[in-house]
C-alpha cells in the first residue's frame, strides 16, 4: 500500500499524473511550495498553480508564507503546516504569516490533528546557503510528504536567459540564484521599466535591469549589520549596534550610536544613490528604483531619491518560473501527442510501416 504521507508519483513538470477521472485538474489546483534560503534565513510562500486572473506580480498575493532562522530549520515543516492548515481552513485569503511552531518528527506529517498536508503542485527552491540547507529543505519536504518527495524539488540556477530576463554576466552561472529569482520577479512586476532593483539583507547588492530583460550586471557590498559589525569588531571602544534601529534622519549626528548608525546608512544610501544617477545616465532615461529585502528599512529615513518597496522578489521569480517550465512542458506534451499535418495528409508513407 502506498504511504498517504509521500503523496501521488509525480511527473517531472511537479504535476501528478491522472489516474482517475478529474485527478489532473485537481493537481494543478494544488498550491506551489516556493523556497528561498537566504544566508540567515529560509522563506516559503504557497502560490497558485494556476496563475489568477487578478495576479501582480508588484505585489503578489500569495496564500500562505512564512520564514525560519536557519538554526531552528527543524521547525520549518510545522510552519508550512500550519500555513497550509489555516488555509485549508479558509484563513488563506490574505497573505498568511504561519507562527513557529515545535518541529514535527521526520515522516510524521503533522497527523496527529488529523490534518495531511495535500502533495504540493512543485517546489522551487533558490539556495544561496550551501549544502546544509538545501538538505535541510530535503528534510523538511521527507517529514511533511515522506520519500516521495525527493523527487520534486527543483532547484533554480541561474542560466543565460529565463522568464524573459537575458544574463548579462560573463559567466552566467556565477550569478546567484537569489539575485537571478529576484530579477526575474522584478522584470515580471514592471515589465515595461529600466530598473534598479537593491536588496539589502546580510550582502546589499545593486542590480541593473532593462526595459527589455536585458541584465547589464550589479554591485555587491556588506549590508547594514555587518557594516556596524565590522565597526564593533574593528575599534576599540565603538558599541555593537542593531542594524533596525532608526537613524534619526540624515543630519551630522551629535552622539557616537547615532553618527555610527547615520554614517553607515548613509554609505549604503550613497552606493543606491551613485548607481540609480549612472544608470539613470547610460540609459538615458527614468529609472525605477525598488528596494527589497529584510534590512531595507535602514534607508527610510536616508535615502534621497524616490524606491518602491517589495518584500517578495525571490517567491515572484520563483513563480514566474515554476509557472512558465510547466506551461513549456505540457505545451510539448501537447505538441508530441497531436497528429502532424503530414501525418493525416500525405497518406501511407513509402515504406508501409
Amino acid at each position: 500500500m502506498t504511504d498517504p504521507r509521500q503523496g501521488p508519483a509525480r511527473s517531472p513538470t511537479g504535476l501528478v499524473p491522472s489516474t482517475e477521472s478529474g485527478s489532473t485538474e485537481a493537481a494543478r489546483h494544488a498550491p506551489w511550495l516556493l523556497i528561498d534560503a537566504g544566508n540567515s534565513r529560509i522563506k516559503w510562500a504557497l502560490a497558485p498553480a494556476v496563475r489568477p486572473t487578478h495576479w501582480r506580480a508588484a505585489a503578489p498575493s500569495f496564500l500562505a508564507s512564512g520564514a525560519v532562522d536557519h538554526v531552528e530549520w527543524r521547525t520549518l515543516a510545522a510552519q508550512i503546516r500550519a500555513g497550509w492548515a489555516a488555509l485549508a481552513a479558509g484563513i488563506g485569503s490574505q497573505t498568511h504569516f504561519a507562527p513557529n511552531s515545535a518541529p514535527l518528527a521526520l515522516g510524521q506529517g503533522g497527523q496527529d490533528d488529523g490534518f495531511i498536508c495535500p502533495a504540493p503542485a512543485g517546489v522551487w527552491l533558490a539556495n544561496v546557503a550551501g549544502e546544509a540547507a538545501e538538505q535541510a529543505v530535503r528534510m523538511t519536504l521527507q517529514t511533511l510528504w515522506g520519500m516521495a518527495s525527493a523527487d520534486w524539488l527543483q532547484v533554480l540556477r541561474a542560466s543565460e536567459s529565463r522568464a524573459g530576463v537575458r544574463n548579462g554576466y560573463l559567466s552566467p552561472t556565477q550569478l546567484g540564484s537569489d539575485r537571478w529569482a529576484s530579477l526575474i520577479g522584478a522584470h515580471a512586476a514592471w515589465p515595461d521599466e529600466h530598473l534598479l532593483i537593491v536588496t539589502l539583507g546580510t550582502a546589499t547588492t545593486v542590480e541593473a535591469l532593462r526595459a527589455d530583460g536585458d541584465y547589464l550586471g550589479g554591485l555587491i557590498a556588506p549590508g547594514p549589520a555587518l557594516m556596524l559589525q565590522s565597526l564593533a569588531q574593528g575599534t576599540a571602544q565603538l558599541p555593537t549596534l542593531d542594524a533596525t534601529t532608526p537613524t534619526g534622519g540624515q543630519a551630522f549626528a551629535r552622539s557616537t550610536t547615532d553618527a555610527i548608525l547615520r554614517g553607515c546608512a548613509a554609505a549604503q544610501a550613497g552606493l543606491v544613490e551613485r548607481s540609480h544617477a549612472q544608470l539613470q545616465t547610460q540609459l538615458g532615461a527614468p529609472v525605477r528604483c525598488v528596494l527589497s529585502g529584510g534590512a531595507r528599512q535602514a534607508l527610510a529615513q536616508t535615502l534621497a531619491l524616490p524606491f518602491t518597496e517589495h518584500d517578495q522578489l525571490v517567491p515572484a521569480g520563483l513563480y514566474e518560473v515554476a509557472l512558465r517550465t510547466v506551461g513549456a512542458a505540457e505545451s510539448s506534451a501537447s505538441a508530441a501527442s497531436a497528429p502532424s499535418s503530414r501525418s493525416r495528409n500525405s497518406g501511407p508513407s513509402r515504406r508501409g510501416i
